[in-house]
Protein backbone atom coordinates (compact mmCIF):
# COMPACT_ATOMS: atom_id res chain seq x y z
CA UNK A 1 0.00 0.00 0.00
CA UNK A 2 1.13 3.56 -0.61
CA UNK A 3 0.88 4.48 3.06
CA UNK A 4 3.14 1.57 3.95
CA UNK A 5 5.78 2.94 1.60
CA UNK A 6 5.37 6.32 3.28
CA UNK A 7 5.92 4.72 6.69
CA UNK A 8 9.04 3.03 5.38
CA UNK A 9 10.38 6.38 4.26
CA UNK A 10 9.68 7.75 7.71
CA UNK A 11 11.60 4.84 9.25
CA UNK A 12 14.56 5.31 6.96
CA UNK A 13 14.97 8.91 8.11
CA UNK A 14 16.01 7.62 11.52
CA UNK A 15 18.84 5.62 9.93
CA UNK A 16 20.15 7.79 7.10
CA UNK A 17 22.41 10.83 7.22
CA UNK A 18 20.09 13.54 5.89
CA UNK A 19 20.53 17.29 6.05
CA UNK A 20 17.61 19.37 7.30
CA UNK A 21 18.53 23.00 6.93
CA UNK A 22 21.50 25.28 6.57
CA UNK A 23 21.98 28.79 7.81
CA UNK A 24 24.24 31.72 8.60
CA UNK A 25 24.43 33.80 11.73
CA UNK A 26 22.61 36.89 10.49
CA UNK A 27 20.04 37.57 13.20
CA UNK A 28 17.95 39.73 10.85
CA UNK A 29 16.90 36.70 8.80
CA UNK A 30 14.13 34.24 9.59
CA UNK A 31 15.04 30.50 9.63
CA UNK A 32 13.33 30.03 6.24
CA UNK A 33 15.26 32.93 4.68
CA UNK A 34 18.52 31.51 6.03
CA UNK A 35 17.63 28.07 4.65
CA UNK A 36 16.93 29.51 1.21
CA UNK A 37 20.18 31.46 1.23
CA UNK A 38 22.22 28.41 2.24
CA UNK A 39 20.59 26.27 -0.45
CA UNK A 40 21.82 28.75 -3.06
CA UNK A 41 25.34 29.19 -1.70
CA UNK A 42 26.36 25.69 -0.60
CA UNK A 43 28.85 23.92 -2.88
CA UNK A 44 28.36 20.26 -3.76
CA UNK A 45 30.78 17.69 -2.35
CA UNK A 46 32.76 15.62 -4.84
CA UNK A 47 33.92 13.04 -2.31
CA UNK A 48 34.39 12.35 1.38
CA UNK A 49 35.28 9.65 3.90
CA UNK A 50 33.51 9.56 7.23
CA UNK A 51 33.05 7.51 10.37
CA UNK A 52 29.98 7.77 12.57
CA UNK A 53 28.08 6.01 15.32
CA UNK A 54 24.37 5.27 15.45
CA UNK A 55 22.43 4.48 18.62
CA UNK A 56 18.75 3.62 18.95
CA UNK A 57 16.93 4.20 22.26
CA UNK A 58 20.26 4.23 24.14
CA UNK A 59 20.92 0.58 23.26
CA UNK A 60 24.20 -0.68 21.82
CA UNK A 61 24.23 0.69 18.29
CA UNK A 62 26.39 0.54 15.18
CA UNK A 63 29.71 1.96 14.07
CA UNK A 64 29.86 2.92 10.41
CA UNK A 65 32.53 3.76 7.84
CA UNK A 66 31.39 5.59 4.71
CA UNK A 67 32.99 6.47 1.38
CA UNK A 68 31.27 8.74 -1.18
CA UNK A 69 32.47 9.80 -4.62
CA UNK A 70 30.41 11.29 -7.45
CA UNK A 71 27.18 9.90 -5.98
CA UNK A 72 28.53 6.37 -5.48
CA UNK A 73 28.69 5.08 -1.91
CA UNK A 74 30.24 2.31 0.15
CA UNK A 75 29.20 1.68 3.75
CA UNK A 76 30.73 -0.81 6.19
CA UNK A 77 28.82 -1.31 9.44
CA UNK A 78 29.54 -3.23 12.63
CA UNK A 79 26.23 -4.07 14.31
CA UNK A 80 24.80 -6.90 16.43
CA UNK A 81 27.90 -9.16 16.09
CA UNK A 82 27.73 -8.78 12.31
CA UNK A 83 29.76 -6.87 9.74
CA UNK A 84 27.67 -5.55 6.86
CA UNK A 85 29.00 -4.07 3.63
CA UNK A 86 26.74 -2.10 1.27
CA UNK A 87 27.98 -0.76 -2.08
CA UNK A 88 26.13 1.53 -4.48
CA UNK A 89 28.01 1.59 -7.81
CA UNK A 90 25.48 3.81 -9.58
CA UNK A 91 23.53 0.94 -11.18
CA UNK A 92 22.93 -1.50 -8.37
CA UNK A 93 23.19 -1.87 -4.63
CA UNK A 94 24.95 -4.94 -3.18
CA UNK A 95 24.57 -5.67 0.53
CA UNK A 96 26.61 -8.45 2.16
CA UNK A 97 26.30 -9.86 5.70
CA UNK A 98 29.39 -11.69 6.93
CA UNK A 99 27.43 -13.30 9.76
CA UNK A 100 24.86 -14.83 7.40
CA UNK A 101 27.28 -15.15 4.46
CA UNK A 102 24.49 -13.73 2.32
CA UNK A 103 24.39 -11.04 -0.36
CA UNK A 104 21.38 -9.10 -1.65
CA UNK A 105 21.45 -7.39 -5.05
CA UNK A 106 19.06 -4.62 -6.07
CA UNK A 107 19.31 -3.45 -9.69
CA UNK A 108 17.74 -0.18 -10.82
CA UNK A 109 16.88 1.24 -14.24
CA UNK A 110 16.15 4.63 -15.79
CA UNK A 111 17.95 6.67 -13.14
CA UNK A 112 15.96 5.21 -10.22
CA UNK A 113 19.07 4.49 -8.16
CA UNK A 114 20.36 8.02 -8.63
CA UNK A 115 16.98 9.30 -7.53
CA UNK A 116 16.89 7.10 -4.43
CA UNK A 117 20.52 7.04 -3.27
CA UNK A 118 22.45 9.55 -5.34
CA UNK A 119 20.89 12.73 -4.04
CA UNK A 120 23.27 15.40 -2.84
CA UNK A 121 23.25 16.56 0.76
CA UNK A 122 21.53 19.71 -0.46
CA UNK A 123 18.79 17.68 -2.20
CA UNK A 124 18.27 15.51 0.89
CA UNK A 125 17.97 18.65 2.98
CA UNK A 126 15.19 19.95 0.78
CA UNK A 127 13.34 16.61 0.86
CA UNK A 128 13.27 16.47 4.65
CA UNK A 129 12.55 20.18 4.97
CA UNK A 130 9.51 19.83 2.72
CA UNK A 131 8.35 16.91 4.87
CA UNK A 132 8.40 18.83 8.16
CA UNK A 133 8.04 22.50 7.23
CA UNK A 134 4.27 22.54 7.82
CA UNK A 135 4.24 20.23 10.86
CA UNK A 136 7.28 21.53 12.80
CA UNK A 137 8.60 24.82 14.17
CA UNK A 138 12.15 25.25 12.85
CA UNK A 139 14.66 27.33 14.82
CA UNK A 140 18.39 28.06 15.05
CA UNK A 141 19.74 26.85 18.41
CA UNK A 142 23.35 28.01 18.05
CA UNK A 143 26.75 26.84 16.78
CA UNK A 144 28.91 23.91 17.94
CA UNK A 145 31.86 21.77 16.85
CA UNK A 146 31.13 18.21 15.71
CA UNK A 147 34.01 15.96 14.60
CA UNK A 148 36.24 19.04 14.82
CA UNK A 149 34.14 20.96 12.30
CA UNK A 150 32.05 24.10 12.78
CA UNK A 151 28.35 23.30 12.65
CA UNK A 152 24.99 25.01 13.04
CA UNK A 153 22.55 23.45 15.51
CA UNK A 154 19.00 23.41 14.13
CA UNK A 155 15.87 22.23 15.93
CA UNK A 156 12.52 21.22 14.45
CA UNK A 157 9.82 20.89 17.10
CA UNK A 158 6.68 18.97 16.17
CA UNK A 159 3.57 21.13 16.47
CA UNK A 160 1.41 18.13 17.39
CA UNK A 161 1.99 14.96 19.38
CA UNK A 162 0.58 12.42 16.91
CA UNK A 163 3.02 12.78 14.03
CA UNK A 164 5.24 10.13 12.48
CA UNK A 165 8.25 12.43 12.82
CA UNK A 166 8.61 13.86 16.30
CA UNK A 167 11.18 16.41 17.43
CA UNK A 168 14.32 16.60 15.30
CA UNK A 169 17.73 18.09 16.05
CA UNK A 170 20.47 18.41 13.45
CA UNK A 171 23.97 19.79 13.42
CA UNK A 172 24.97 21.03 9.94
CA UNK A 173 28.55 21.43 8.70
CA UNK A 174 28.93 25.09 7.69
CA UNK A 175 31.12 24.32 4.67
CA UNK A 176 29.83 21.04 3.23
CA UNK A 177 26.11 20.97 4.11
CA UNK A 178 26.55 17.49 5.55
CA UNK A 179 24.55 16.59 8.64
CA UNK A 180 27.22 15.84 11.25
CA UNK A 181 24.81 14.83 14.00
CA UNK A 182 21.10 14.02 14.22
CA UNK A 183 18.72 13.19 17.04
CA UNK A 184 15.31 12.11 15.75
CA UNK A 185 12.12 10.76 17.26
CA UNK A 186 10.45 8.48 14.73
CA UNK A 187 7.32 6.50 15.71
CA UNK A 188 8.36 6.85 19.36
CA UNK A 189 11.93 5.58 18.76
CA UNK A 190 14.83 7.95 19.52
CA UNK A 191 17.82 7.60 17.21
CA UNK A 192 21.13 9.46 17.52
CA UNK A 193 23.73 9.52 14.78
CA UNK A 194 27.02 11.41 15.01
CA UNK A 195 30.15 11.69 12.90
CA UNK A 196 33.40 11.20 14.76
CA UNK A 197 35.57 11.72 11.67
CA UNK A 198 35.07 13.47 8.32
CA UNK A 199 37.62 13.96 5.54
CA UNK A 200 36.26 16.18 2.77
CA UNK A 201 37.29 15.87 -0.90
CA UNK A 202 39.45 12.88 -0.04
CA UNK A 203 41.01 10.94 -2.92
CA UNK A 204 39.06 7.68 -3.18
CA UNK A 205 39.91 4.70 -5.40
CA UNK A 206 37.06 3.75 -7.78
CA UNK A 207 37.75 0.08 -6.96
CA UNK A 208 35.99 0.59 -3.62
CA UNK A 209 32.68 0.76 -5.49
CA UNK A 210 33.16 -2.56 -7.33
CA UNK A 211 32.32 -5.24 -4.77
CA UNK A 212 33.08 -8.92 -5.42
CA UNK A 213 30.71 -11.21 -3.54
CA UNK A 214 32.67 -13.90 -1.63
CA UNK A 215 32.62 -17.36 -3.18
CA UNK A 216 30.06 -19.65 -1.56
CA UNK A 217 27.80 -16.86 -0.34
CA UNK A 218 24.04 -17.11 -0.75
CA UNK A 219 22.83 -14.54 -3.30
CA UNK A 220 19.36 -13.01 -3.32
CA UNK A 221 18.09 -10.90 -6.21
CA UNK A 222 15.62 -8.27 -4.99
CA UNK A 223 13.03 -6.99 -7.45
CA UNK A 224 12.87 -3.19 -7.22
CA UNK A 225 10.07 -2.73 -9.73
CA UNK A 226 6.61 -1.70 -8.58
CA UNK A 227 4.55 -4.89 -8.86
CA UNK A 228 1.15 -3.23 -8.62
CA UNK A 229 -1.22 -3.66 -11.56
CA UNK A 230 -4.62 -2.26 -12.39
CA UNK A 231 -7.69 -4.34 -11.61
CA UNK A 232 -11.39 -4.32 -12.46
CA UNK A 233 -14.20 -4.18 -9.93
CA UNK A 234 -15.33 -7.68 -10.95
CA UNK A 235 -11.83 -9.03 -10.21
CA UNK A 236 -11.84 -7.40 -6.78
CA UNK A 237 -15.33 -8.69 -5.91
CA UNK A 238 -14.31 -12.21 -6.96
CA UNK A 239 -11.37 -12.19 -4.53
CA UNK A 240 -12.72 -10.10 -1.64
CA UNK A 241 -16.46 -10.69 -1.66
CA UNK A 242 -18.75 -8.25 0.19
CA UNK A 243 -16.42 -5.41 1.19
CA UNK A 244 -17.20 -1.72 1.81
CA UNK A 245 -16.72 0.84 -0.93
CA UNK A 246 -16.99 4.62 -1.03
CA UNK A 247 -19.83 6.04 -3.17
CA UNK A 248 -18.91 8.37 -6.03
CA UNK A 249 -20.65 11.67 -5.36
CA UNK A 250 -20.05 15.34 -4.51
CA UNK A 251 -17.17 15.49 -7.01
CA UNK A 252 -15.40 12.39 -5.63
CA UNK A 253 -14.69 9.79 -8.33
CA UNK A 254 -12.86 6.46 -8.42
CA UNK A 255 -9.96 6.83 -10.87
CA UNK A 256 -8.05 3.53 -10.53
CA UNK A 257 -8.09 0.21 -8.72
CA UNK A 258 -4.66 -1.26 -7.99
CA UNK A 259 -3.87 -4.89 -7.19
CA UNK A 260 -1.09 -4.56 -4.59
CA UNK A 261 0.28 -8.06 -5.38
CA UNK A 262 0.73 -8.98 -1.73
CA UNK A 263 1.88 -12.58 -1.44
CA UNK A 264 0.06 -13.37 1.81
CA UNK A 265 -3.41 -12.28 0.67
CA UNK A 266 -5.39 -10.35 -1.98
CA UNK A 267 -5.12 -6.62 -1.29
CA UNK A 268 -6.43 -3.73 -3.36
CA UNK A 269 -6.12 0.05 -3.31
CA UNK A 270 -8.90 2.29 -4.62
CA UNK A 271 -7.53 5.64 -5.84
CA UNK A 272 -10.00 8.53 -5.59
CA UNK A 273 -9.96 12.00 -7.13
CA UNK A 274 -11.93 15.12 -6.32
CA UNK A 275 -12.42 17.67 -9.05
CA UNK A 276 -9.90 15.73 -11.19
CA UNK A 277 -7.13 16.00 -8.56
CA UNK A 278 -5.75 13.14 -6.39
CA UNK A 279 -7.68 13.14 -3.10
CA UNK A 280 -7.12 9.90 -1.17
CA UNK A 281 -6.76 6.13 -1.52
CA UNK A 282 -8.67 3.37 0.27
CA UNK A 283 -6.91 0.03 0.72
CA UNK A 284 -8.78 -3.11 1.71
CA UNK A 285 -8.01 -6.76 2.42
CA UNK A 286 -9.49 -9.66 4.36
CA UNK A 287 -7.97 -10.12 7.82
CA UNK A 288 -6.43 -13.59 8.07
CA UNK A 289 -5.94 -15.51 11.33
CA UNK A 290 -2.20 -14.78 11.56
CA UNK A 291 -2.51 -11.11 10.57
CA UNK A 292 -0.36 -8.64 12.48
CA UNK A 293 -0.79 -4.88 12.11
CA UNK A 294 2.00 -3.19 10.19
CA UNK A 295 4.83 -2.20 12.51
CA UNK A 296 2.84 -3.13 15.64
CA UNK A 297 1.38 -0.41 17.81
CA UNK A 298 3.12 2.85 16.98
CA UNK A 299 3.67 5.37 19.74
CA UNK A 300 2.37 8.20 17.59
CA UNK A 301 -0.97 6.57 16.71
CA UNK A 302 -4.15 8.13 18.06
CA UNK A 303 -7.07 5.85 18.89
CA UNK A 304 -10.29 7.02 17.21
CA UNK A 305 -13.76 5.75 16.29
CA UNK A 306 -14.40 5.00 12.61
CA UNK A 307 -17.89 3.91 11.57
CA UNK A 308 -18.51 2.82 15.16
CA UNK A 309 -15.36 0.67 15.13
CA UNK A 310 -12.07 1.08 16.98
CA UNK A 311 -9.50 2.58 14.64
CA UNK A 312 -6.30 4.61 14.52
CA UNK A 313 -5.27 7.99 13.12
CA UNK A 314 -1.66 8.88 12.32
CA UNK A 315 -0.14 11.94 10.64
CA UNK A 316 2.50 11.50 7.92
CA UNK A 317 3.94 14.95 7.28
CA UNK A 318 1.20 16.90 5.52
CA UNK A 319 -0.87 13.74 5.01
CA UNK A 320 -2.45 11.20 7.36
CA UNK A 321 -3.80 7.66 7.43
CA UNK A 322 -6.93 6.34 9.13
CA UNK A 323 -7.21 2.56 9.64
CA UNK A 324 -9.82 0.22 11.13
CA UNK A 325 -11.16 -3.35 11.01
CA UNK A 326 -14.80 -4.05 10.18
CA UNK A 327 -16.57 -7.38 9.62
CA UNK A 328 -13.33 -9.23 8.88
CA UNK A 329 -11.80 -6.60 6.58
CA UNK A 330 -8.93 -4.16 7.19
CA UNK A 331 -9.43 -0.66 5.73
CA UNK A 332 -6.93 2.19 5.48
CA UNK A 333 -7.58 5.63 4.01
CA UNK A 334 -4.48 7.64 3.06
CA UNK A 335 -4.90 11.27 2.07
CA UNK A 336 -3.16 12.62 -1.03
CA UNK A 337 -4.54 16.16 -0.82
CA UNK A 338 -3.05 18.05 2.17
CA UNK A 339 -6.16 20.24 2.40
CA UNK A 340 -8.35 17.32 3.45
CA UNK A 341 -9.14 17.15 7.18
CA UNK A 342 -9.64 14.19 9.52
CA UNK A 343 -13.29 15.14 9.90
CA UNK A 344 -13.85 15.10 6.12
CA UNK A 345 -12.27 11.65 5.75
CA UNK A 346 -14.30 10.27 8.66
CA UNK A 347 -17.43 11.61 6.95
CA UNK A 348 -16.46 9.88 3.69
CA UNK A 349 -15.81 6.64 5.60
CA UNK A 350 -19.23 6.88 7.27
CA UNK A 351 -20.87 6.89 3.80
CA UNK A 352 -19.20 3.64 2.68
CA UNK A 353 -21.60 0.84 1.70
CA UNK A 354 -21.34 -2.83 0.73
CA UNK A 355 -20.20 -3.20 -2.87
CA UNK A 356 -22.96 -4.23 -5.26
Amino acid sequence: MKWKRTLCVGGMIAFLTISLVGCNSEASYSPQEIIDQALQETKELESYYGEYTMDIDETEGATVKEWMKDGKRRIEMSVDEDYVIAVNDGKQVITFSKKENKASIMTFENGELEELMGRSAKDNAQVLLNLVKDSHDIAIAGEEKIAGRDAYHITAKAQKKNTLLGDIEVWIDKKTWLTLKTITTNAGIVTQQQYTKLEVNKKIDDALFAYDIPEGATIEQIDTQDQTTSATMDEVKKQLGNFLILPEKDGVTLSTILDMKVEERPEFSFEYEKEEQPAFSVSVFKVVSNYETFGGSLANEEDIQVRGQEGTYMELGDRFVISWNENGYQYSILTENPDLTKEEILTYAKEMTIVQ
